[in-house]
C-alpha cells in the first residue's frame, strides 16, 4: 500500500460511521471500516467473509429496504439515502442512515459504496415521543381501563429495547399491591404481589422504600436481591433497574422496573428513557387516581342530592348560561334530554304568586352582592306543586363586576305537607275542644249561679260557709280555663 493509499485508508477509518463497498447485489463486501464492530457488534471479518451477511442483520419489519437497494441498480440516480433498523450482535435494535451511491468501474461492472451512520439515539427519541403521544391520547379516554393504558405503554417501551422486560407495580400500605408486565411470566408477577417494601427487598421494594432509583446490574450477587435471588434466577432474570414513581404529595405510588436476562448496566440512553417513562407514568397514574376520586365523590354527591332532594345550579351571567345538577331535574320533574335550562325557563316554572317576589330576590343578590336564603314554589309540568328552600350567592370578577351566580335548592314539599297536616289536625282538635268546652260551660254556669244563691242565705255553720267559698273558687277557676281554650280555638281557626 503506497502512502497515498495509506492516507486514504486512515481517512476512511476516522469517519464517524461505517464506510463500505459491496457488489451490486449487496451479497459481498469488498471493504468495510473498523467502526462496523462498534456500531453493529460484528467484526469486519464476519461482514467481509459471509455472503449475504448484510441482509441477515436487517430488522424483519424493515426488510423491504432490500428491494429498494436492488431497485437502485436499475435507476439512473447515482445516490440515495435509506433509513432502516438493524439487529446488533447482542440483539439490540439500532436505527441507521445509509448514504448509498453506485459507481461504474473501468471494467464496466457496477458496485455500491456507502456510509452507514448510527442514528439510534435520535430515532429512539422520536419513537418515544410518538409512543408518549399515543399513550396520552389513550389515557384521556377514561372508558379505557388504566391497566390497558399501562400495558400499551410498557409494550411500546419493550419494542424500543427488545431484550428488555418491563413491569409496573402499584404500591399501597407499604406493600406491592399489583403488577403489570407484557412479557414477564405471570407466575413471577403473582409471586411479587403482596411483598413488603424495604431497603433490601429487591429492586422495586428498595426503590419504593427509599424513593430513589435502584440499579441492580447482577441479581445473582447484589445483596438487595438476597431474599428473592432464587425466584429471579428461576425465571432467568439477571438484572433489574427500578425507578420509584412519586406523586405531587411526595408519596411513592408505583414503580417502573426494567429487567434483562443477562447481567448488565444501563446505557446513558436507557437511563434517559427510564426517566422520561417514569415522569409519564406519574402523570398517567396520578391523574387517573385523582379522576377516580373525583368521579366517586361526584357519584356520592349525586346520589346524596337525589336522596335528599337537594340540587345545585350555576348561572353564567355574562353568557346567560345555566347549568343544573342532575338532582335539579328530578326536583323540577323535567327530562334533561328534553328541557334546555335557562334563566327565563326557570322563571316559567315558578308559581305565579311567587314570580314577582323571587324576581326581587334575584335583583337584591345582583345589586347588594349578598348571599340570600328564600322559599319558593314551583309547578311541575304535570301540574304538581312543589315547595323549595333556596340559596343564592353572587361571584365577582377581578374588576368587581358580576361574573356568575351559584345556588342550591332543597325540596321541602314533604315537610311543608306534614306541617300543614299537623296544623290542620291542631285546628280540628281545638274545634273539638271548643265544642266540648261549650258543652261543659253550660252546666258549670248553672252551678256557679246556684252557689251564689246559697251564699245569700244566712248560715251560722262555719264549715258550710268554707265549703261554699271553695265551690265558688273551683268553679271560677274551671270557667277561666274553658275561656282560654275557647280563645285558642278561635285563633287556630
Amino acid at each position: 500500500m503506497d502512502i497515498k493509499s495509506e492516507h486514504l485508508y486512515a481517512l476512511l477509518q476516522s469517519i464517524e460511521g461505517v464506510v463500505w463497498e459491496a457488489d451490486i447485489d449487496m451479497q459481498r463486501f469488498s471493504f468495510i471500516s473498523d467502526h462496523v464492530e462498534q456500531i453493529t457488534g460484528f467484526s469486519k471479518t464476519e461482514w467481509l467473509n459471509q455472503p449475504g451477511f448484510w441482509e441477515t442483520r436487517i430488522h424483519p419489519e424493515d426488510f423491504e429496504v432490500v428491494t429498494k437497494y436492488y431497485d437502485l441498480r436499475n435507476r439512473k440516480i447515482k445516490g440515495c439515502t435509506f433509513e432502516y433498523r438493524m439487529i446488533r450482535a447482542d440483539g439490540e435494535i439500532i436505527w441507521v442512515k445509509d448514504n448509498v451511491s453506485s459507481l461504474r468501474l473501468d471494467n464496466g461492472d457496477h458496485i455500491f459504496r456507502g456510509i452507514i451512520i448510527d442514528n439510534t439515539t435520535t430515532e429512539r427519541l422520536r419513537a418515544l415521543e410518538r409512543l408518549e403521544y399515543n399513550i396520552l391520547r389513550l389515557s384521556s379516554d377514561f372508558r379505557l381501563p388504566l391497566e390497558d393504558v399501562l400495558l400499551n405503554y410498557l409494550k411500546g417501551l419493550e419494542a424500543l429495547f427488545p431484550q428488555m422486560q418491563c413491569s409496573n407495580h402499584q404500591i399501597k400500605n407499604g406493600r406491592v399491591a399489583s403488577g403489570l408486565s407484557p412479557s414477564l411470566p405471570a407466575a413471577y408477577i403473582s409471586k411479587v404481589i403482596g411483598l413488603q417494601i424495604g431497603e433490601n427487598e429487591g429492586s422495586c421494594g428498595t426503590a419504593a422504600a427509599t424513593g430513589q432509583q435502584v440499579i441492580v446490574s447482577d441479581i445473582a450477587t447484589d445483596k438487595r436481591w438476597f431474599k428473592y435471588r432464587s425466584l429471579a434466577l428461576d425465571y432467568q432474570l439477571g438484572a433489574c433497574w427500578s425507578n420509584p414513581i412519586i406523586n405531587t404529595e411526595g408519596e411513592v405510588i408505583a414503580t417502573l422496573a426494567m429487567y434483562y436476562q443477562n447481567p448488565r448496566i444501563p446505557s446513558e440512553n436507557e437511563l434517559q428513557v427510564m426517566q422520561k417513562a417514569t415522569a409519564l407514568l406519574r402523570i398517567i397514574i396520578e391523574n387517573r387516581q385523582k379522576t377516580e376520586v373525583i368521579n366517586e365523590a361526584n357519584l356520592l354527591m349525586s346520589q346524596s342530592q337525589e336522596l335528599a332532594h337537594f340540587g345545585n345550579w350555576r348561572w353564567d351571567i355574562k353568557q346567560d348560561i345555566v347549568n343544573w345538577s342532575p338532582a335539579m331535574y328530578l326536583i323540577y320533574g323535567l327530562d334533561k334530554k328534553e328541557f334546555k335550562v335557562s334563566s327565563t325557563g326557570y322563571l316559567t316554572m315558578l308559581h305565579p304568586d311567587d314570580l314577582v317576589r323571587v324576581k326581587k330576590v334575584m335583583e337584591r343578590v345582583l345589586l347588594n352582592q349578598e348571599e340570600i336564603e328564600f322559599e319558593e314554589r314551583i309547578v311541575r309540568p304535570n301540574g304538581e306543586l312543589r315547595y323549595l328552600r333556596s340559596w343564592a350567592k353572587l361571584k365577582m370578577d377581578a374588576q368587581g363586576a358580576p361574573l356568575e351566580m351559584i345556588g342550591a335548592c332543597l325540596d321541602i314539599t314533604e315537610k311543608v305537607i306534614q306541617m300543614q297536616a299537623i296544623e290542620q289536625q291542631n285546628r280540628q282538635l281545638f274545634e273539638i275542644a271548643w265544642m266540648q268546652s261549650h258543652a261543659i260551660r253550660s252546666p258549670l254556669t248553672k252551678i256557679m249561679a246556684l252557689v251564689d244563691l246559697l251564699k245569700l242565705i244566712p248560715e251560722s255553720n262555719p264549715e258550710k260557709i268554707e265549703l261554699l267559698k271553695y265551690l265558688a273558687a273551683a268553679a271560677s277557676e274551671l270557667d277561666e280555663q274553658i275561656k282560654s281554650i275557647n280563645e285558642k280555638a278561635k285563633q287556630a281557626t
